[in-house]
């Protein structure tokens, strides 16, 4: 049962953390049509996909 708990706490866990990311990319970065096509854009939105997944501990 400790096993469970601890797994379900990771998930809500990183779940949060997905949504802080998310909201602060919401933030800095509002996805215009424009800013989206750029080489800049890009590399910080793959970093931002890349980040999550170090923090879910996924590859």
């Amino acid at each position: 049962m400790a096993e469970e708990d601890y797994n379900t706490d990771r998930a809500v866990a990183a779940d949060a953390i997905e949504q802080l990311i998310e909201r602060w990319w919401a933030d800095h970065f509002p996805g215009s049509a424009v800013a989206r096509y750029t080489q800049a854009w890009n590399i910080a939105h793959a970093a931002k996909e890349a980040l999550k997944r170090l923090l879910r501990g996924s590859t």
